[in-house]
């Protein structure tokens, strides 16, 4: 019955830890022209989440939209826009 208890236990405490690495993983990168720019605190103290920033060459007909709060207050990720 301990055996069981601990390797439950055990089966709970790795599955959280996994759980919880998946939470923070940054999302595949858009392209090769984009840098990782880490989580910080924004102007007014807001939370701005990490996201990837687009560093290249302008692209015609296309313009980066970087990641930010939308009207309801919930990040949109970066985008290409036309």
């Amino acid at each position: 019955m301990e055996r069981m208890l601990f390797g439950l236990a055990l089966a709970l405490v790795l599955g959280f830890m996994v759980a919880a690495g998946c939470t923070h993983a940054r999302p595949t990168r858009p392209g090769p022209d984009f840098v990782w720019v880490a989580p910080h605190k924004g102007p007014g103290g807001v939370i701005i989440p990490g996201h990837w920033k687009y560093v290249g060459p302008p692209k015609p007909g296309r313009v980066w939209v970087p990641g930010h709060y939308g009207p309801g207050g919930k990040w949109v990720p970066g985008h290409w826009a036309r």
